[in-house]
């Protein structure tokens, strides 16, 4: 066991350092003791309460020894979608971005989904010479990507490890000189490598799935070892421009958020360059945490010098000095993915540098405020605004803020030019969207295209319906804080605009589809009862408004009509009322449901 002064002095000078000690601690430890409490709190100068303050925030911090294995169950929308039944003996986590695969969970760290039965071999194996590509994608690994990987190095093979292409339906994908096989399991190696396999799906890019996509950001993704040599001929184009040259690039782009607010990137960035200060900041926001959203995970697994080099390209036009990849301690392997391919990329983004700082388990800290001050180790609380963090961020300096997808459009952007960019969308929504299909749907997975794309488009002709079969009832757009929609409404345009003038949002682009059985009612009092778990306690309307909603909706269902008005005054008092949009939003799913299935709340 390490002791703890060995783990303090490993993390000496580190800015921020509590939040990476403790995981440390518990790593060791299996637990964060009130010695150790106690001895990080004299070493940091800070209080014991203010150490206990930060434990006991986070979810992912345990006070005492747990038996093992340690199971940590997702009861997020999208896997009580796929039929999650709640396991006693597990942990509730509420997202592992596994959603088009789950229910899922984990097992020590260990992924595991629902996966077919294998069979037998029943071919001789002989791949001397051949090289094949596996998926090494978390969700790909649950579904046995490691089995069959190791499958087909027994048999001689060059086995070479990708990230997934995105479509779960057909992993465990092999592909082998340019014909892809899925699903397949270890029992088939022998007859993909003769080529008689009936998995064999042909060029992979041409399935329709794939063909109808316009790949910017997830253009390599499946494609190359995450890991493999970048050419940042991006980077090296925009350090040959001036950061204003870069900035007005990124504006004629059309550029938007991608975490779901939608603010012009370029506006942000703007205000970071003209802001003086002797240091500066790139933060990117990968806590991925709305239930049916994986393309952060995807990217960062799949191909996370992508990301890297949008950041670099961030720091060149603001001025900024240091980064930090803010990842969601759900997603193991895009930790070390990540951390691995920022140690292989340091070298090629000198002198901006760059480190992994790993969340501990707050849904709230996917706001930016409340991940700024998770990385500076505190508690996840939601700061005021004004001042911005572009002007006054990170450690009191200005700072750049943005999620993985807006980062990762960058390089796109300045390789193929603005208008390039700009050429694709719709109204002021321009570029693509990666959207991701989750929940009852047969075909799930991410499929990245030009905004104006219609939901229905989505839902029916790219995701096939529901998994089920039955006739879909509703879909959810925009995670947990997201409006639930009826078919009658998926004529609607795929676009930051339209989506709000139908009373919803984008958001991370997650869609969660549910078939005729679901019930609406209970969805609604899940928002307000995750909302509750998740609040960081800052403000009155969030803190006391979730409570007292799945009060309200538990008395409506059970007979109380009266309850209804009371309800939507009570969201009209979260919505414009809560410091940010954790409360703000709840009420987008709640309101939805009671307009649109006012039957489930009888």
């Amino acid at each position: 066991m390490i002791p703890v002064e060995t783990i303090l002095a490993r993390h000496a000078g580190r800015r921020g350092a509590l939040l990476p000690i403790l995981h440390d601690i518990q790593a060791a430890h299996g637990h964060v003791s009130d010695e150790a409490i106690a001895t990080v709190a004299q070493a940091l100068n800070l209080s014991r309460a203010e150490v206990h303050g930060v434990v006991s925030f986070y979810h992912d911090f345990r006070r005492a020894p747990v038996v093992e294995p340690v199971l940590q169950q997702c009861r997020a929308e999208a896997c009580q979608a796929r039929g999650m039944v709640v396991d006693p003996d597990a942990e509730a986590i509420y997202c592992l971005g596994l959603c088009a695969a789950g229910p899922a969970m984990l097992r020590d760290g260990v992924p595991e989904v629902p996966r077919r039965a294998w069979g037998t071999c029943s071919h001789a194996a002989n791949g001397a010479g051949r090289t094949v590509r596996i998926s090494a994608d978390m969700a790909s690994v649950a579904l046995g990507a490691d089995e069959v990987a190791a499958a087909f190095a027994a048999a001689g093979c060059t086995v070479v490890r990708t990230g997934s292409r995105g479509l779960f339906s057909i992993e465990p994908l092999v592909e082998i000189e340019g014909v892809g096989y899925g699903p397949v399991g270890p029992e088939d190696v022998g007859a993909i490598l003769d080529g008689s396999h009936p998995a064999r799906l042909g060029d992979v890019s041409a399935l329709p799935f794939f063909a109808r996509q316009q790949r910017f950001t997830f253009t390599r993704c499946g494609i190359v070892d995450p890991l493999d040599a970048h050419d940042w001929s991006a980077l090296t184009r925009a350090r040959a421009m001036s950061p204003q040259a870069v900035i007005d690039a990124i504006k004629a782009s059309g550029l938007r958020g991608r975490g779901g607010a939608g603010f012009p990137t370029g506006i942000k960035w703007q205000t970071v360059l003209d802001t003086s200060a002797d240091e500066k900041f790139i933060v990117c926001n990968a806590d991925e945490g709305d239930s049916a959203t994986f393309a952060d995970r995807m990217l960062m697994e799949g191909d996370p010098h992508y990301l890297i080099e949008g950041m670099a390209i961030a720091a060149h036009a603001v001025g900024a000095q240091h980064g930090y990849v803010y990842i969601r301690s759900e997603y193991p392997f895009a930790i070390r993915t990540m951390e691995a391919a920022i140690a292989l990329a340091a070298p090629d983004i000198a002198p901006f540098t760059l480190e992994v700082r790993v969340g501990a388990g707050a849904y709230i800290c996917g706001e930016e405020t409340a991940l700024l001050e998770s990385i500076e180790g505190k508690r996840g609380q939601v700061r005021a605004k004004p001042p911005l963090p572009a002007i006054s961020g990170l450690f009191g300096k200005p700072t750049v803020i943005n999620n993985v997808l807006t980062l990762a459009a960058v390089p796109y952007i300045i390789n193929a030019g603005p208008e390039a960019y700009a050429a694709v969308g719709f109204g002021r929504s321009r570029g693509t969207i990666p959207v991701q299909l989750a929940g009852n749907v047969k075909h799930g997975g991410l499929f990245e295209i030009g905004f104006g794309i219609t939901l229905g488009e989505l839902v029916n002709d790219i995701g096939g319906g529901t998994a089920s079969g039955r006739p879909v009832k509703a879909v959810q757009v925009g995670g947990p804080l997201g409006a639930w929609f009826p078919p009658s409404m998926f004529d609607l345009p795929f676009d930051y605009e339209a989506f709000a003038g139908a009373g919803g949002l984008i958001g991370h682009a997650g869609i969660t589809v549910v078939d005729d059985t679901a019930d609406l009612g209970a969805m609604a009092r899940f928002a307000m009862a995750f909302c509750a778990i998740e609040s960081c306690g800052k403000c009155t309307p969030c803190r006391i408004g979730s409570t007292r909603g799945v009060e309200t909706i538990d008395r409506l269902r059970a007979g109380d009509a009266s309850q209804e008005a009371i309800l939507r005054d009570l969201c009209d008092t979260m919505k414009f009322g809560s410091l940010c949009a954790l409360g703000g939003f709840t009420p987008y799913p709640v309101l939805s449901a009671l307009d649109h299935f006012p039957e489930d709340f009888r």
